[in-house]
């Protein structure tokens, strides 16, 4: 079990990248394209930095805000290219 959750954490941390291009590429012609992009660096900012001053307890080695981390990433990314999947299939269907 912890294998398979190991493995689906580095699928997504390394499929990250191609998601967020797909979603650009997905959201390019949108006419709110620039405040969803600014929106979205303004939100992860804030993510990170609430990550950053949270206090983890023990945490020797620095590994929760890592993990935290990535995890903010990996959710912040997949959830933008499932609003840009579902906003361009409402687009095609609306005309």
């Amino acid at each position: 079990m912890a294998r398979a959750m190991t493995a689906t954490l580095l699928l997504l941390l390394l499929a990250s990248p191609l998601l967020w291009l797909a979603s650009l590429f997905l959201l390019r012609q949108w006419c709110h394209f620039r405040l969803f992009f600014a929106s979205n660096l303004l939100i992860l900012a804030a993510y990170l930095l609430l990550i950053a001053w949270f206090p983890f307890g023990h945490d020797e080695y620095g590994l929760g805000r890592l993990f935290y981390s990535a995890y903010a990433l990996i959710a912040h990314v997949v959830l933008g290219f499932g609003f840009a999947v579902v906003l361009r299939w409402q687009q095609k269907n609306a005309f």
